[in-house]
Parts: structure tokens; C-alpha cells; sequence
């Protein structure tokens, strides 16, 4: 491992893991460290080997999330009844032996660790170079698709990549999540209250973000089979639609409150300097950039409302 080239080194900790994984956990450690390291050409390359270990690999069970040692059925049953006295110092109940308690106390290890991973792949999530940001979207993607565990924390950091300042990467962000609801469809609603939580409610998010979630809510395919995601579609959009109504009739009141009209020779100088400090005219464009989105994301509810009201039940009743 001392030489060859980084490359070699990330393959052959990725041939030892995958030949025993129970006996191999300090390869895997290794390579959760290189992960980690700032270069980010070979930091990337280590994390996407970790990623097809834990991912498309076998190292994660596929059907159910990882346990803690203590949350392991099989050890609470073996201390129950005669053995629920038992110490350190007596034999082993007969239910259990020593590869029992072998594996499961390597399954609380790897559970811990795959949280080590995900801590690395948020910080590379907010990278400042893009293409490092688009890799780890796509690795947190990946992991979230084929298995799983932590499947809500890879969610929260699917989700929030939505109010990424670079569009190429809110609107990859935004593509992946369809994705993932084609791969999983049970998990629509799961999606749409993650996307309602951590973009729409959430206080402090951008026009920006915000329009990048009603585009990814409007685009959910939906089914009359199942008319509670359309209708929890419906509630987000009628009061965004609301919201944003209430606003605009602030805004007017506030432009609309009555000043005076006369202003003495040294108000009106002093008024000129102040908006010249501003920088008037820049102003006004952030103003109608801001006017504009807001009629796009306005655009985006009405379409939203348009798909999803057929594959609804709503009371219609007066």
C-alpha cells in the first residue's frame, strides 16, 4: 500500500474489503480517510469506491437498515426469561454464541462508520468547486437509491442541493429526486413532505430554491390509485399561491402609502445622494430579477395545480 499509484491504492483497499468484509474493516477505515482528504481529484475517486462497497456492494443488507448491538432481536430474546439475570462472568445463554455476538458487534461498527461517510459527503456536497458538489449529489443519490439505511439524512441532503446557488446543480438536484421516485415509487409522499419541510417551510430559503422545489412537486407523476400524494400536492400549492397574494397586497400597500409631495431644495439634494449611493438603477433590476422569478414560481403552482387536481378527491361540495 506504500506505493503505486493512487489509483492502485484506492482499488486494492476496495479488493480487500470485498474479500471478507468482516475481517477487513481497518481498509475500509483507510479508505473513509482518503475520502476525506482535501485533494479532491483522489478524494472523489475513494469516495466513489466506498460508495459502489456500501451502494451496489453487499457490505448493507438490502432489505432493512443496519442495528445497534443492543437493538439486535436475536440478543434481546436471548436475555429474556432465566437468562435475564445473566453477567459477564457466566456462560453464554444457549441461543447465542460467539459468531452471534461477532457479527453484530461488526454491524454496530459499520453502522457508525456509514455515518462517518455521510458526514464527509455533505462537506463535499458544499464544496466550492462544482464539479466536486455535482459528484457527491450524485453519490448521495446513488446510496440512497439501492439501500436503506440513513435513507433520511441522504434525503435532507438530496433535498437542500434543490437551493443550491449553481442551477446546473438545483436543477440536477431536482432531476435526481424524479429519479428517485421512478425507482421507488412508494416514496413520492415521502419526498414531497421532505421538499415541503426543508425548502418551502423552512425560513430564510431563496426565491430560487423555493422555485426549484415547485418545479421537482409539479413534475411528480401521479396515480388515482393513490390520490393522497395529489392531494397533499394541492394543499402545498393553493397555500404558496396564498402566501404569495398576501404579499404582493403588502408590497402594493406599502408602495401605495401617501408621502408628501413637497420636498425643501436641500431633501431633494440629499434624497439624490442617498439613491445614487444605493445605486438606483441596480436596485430596480433586483427588484424585477425578484418580480420576475415570482411569476415563474406563480406559473409553476398554477401548472401544479393543473396535474394534480385530476388525481385528487377533493370536497367539491358547496
Amino acid at each position: 500500500m506504500s506505493s503505486g499509484t493512487w489509483s492502485d491504492k484506492v482499488s486494492a483497499l476496495t479488493l480487500l474489503v470485498q474479500e471478507s468484509p468482516l475481517h477487513t474493516m481497518k481498509p475500509l477505515e483507510n479508505l473513509l480517510g482518503l475520502a476525506g482528504k482535501r485533494n479532491r481529484t483522489q478524494a472523489l475517486m475513494a469516495l466513489g469506491a466506498l460508495k459502489d462497497l456500501l451502494g451496489a456492494g453487499v457490505l448493507l443488507p438490502a432489505d432493512r437498515k443496519l442495528r445497534a448491538f443492543s437493538k439486535q432481536p436475536g440478543l434481546l430474546a436471548a436475555f429474556q426469561g432465566v437468562d435475564a439475570s445473566w453477567t459477564s462472568d457466566e456462560r453464554l445463554p444457549p441461543s447465542l454464541e460467539r459468531i452471534h455476538l461477532i457479527v453484530w458487534a461488526y454491524e454496530d461498527w459499520l453502522k457508525k462508520t456509514y455515518f462517518e461517510l455521510l458526514k464527509i459527503l455533505e462537506n463535499w456536497c458544499n464544496d466550492e468547486v462544482e464539479f466536486a458538489r455535482t459528484r457527491a449529489v450524485t453519490f448521495v443519490y446513488e446510496l440512497l437509491r439501492d439501500k436503506p439505511e440513513q435513507e433520511e439524512n441522504l434525503l435532507r441532503l438530496l433535498v437542500n442541493k434543490i437551493g443550491d446557488t449553481d442551477k446546473k446543480i438545483a436543477s440536477r438536484a431536482s432531476h435526481l429526486l424524479l429519479q428517485l421516485q421512478n425507482s421507488h415509487p412508494s416514496m413520492k409522499a415521502v419526498i414531497v413532505n421532505a421538499v415541503e419541510s426543508e425548502v418551502l417551510l423552512r425560513p430564510g430559503q431563496s426565491a430560487h430554491a423555493k422555485y426549484y422545489a415547485i418545479i421537482t412537486l409539479n413534475q411528480t407523476i401521479l396515480q388515482s390509485a393513490k390520490p393522497e400524494v395529489a392531494n397533499k400536492l394541492l394543499d402545498i400549492y393553493f397555500s404558496l399561491f396564498v402566501t404569495i397574494l398576501n404579499r404582493s397586497a403588502k408590497n402594493k400597500r406599502t408602495k401605495d402609502k401617501p408621502t408628501s409631495k413637497f420636498l425643501t431644495q436641500e431633501e431633494a439634494f440629499d434624497s439624490a445622494s442617498k439613491k445614487r449611493k444605493r445605486g438606483g438603477p441596480v436596485i430596480a433590476d433586483a427588484d424585477k430579477s425578484e418580480q420576475e422569478l415570482e411569476e415563474k414560481i406563480i406559473a409553476q403552482i398554477l401548472t401544479g395545480i393543473n396535474r394534480a387536481f385530476p388525481y385528487s378527491k377533493q370536497d367539491t361540495a358547496t
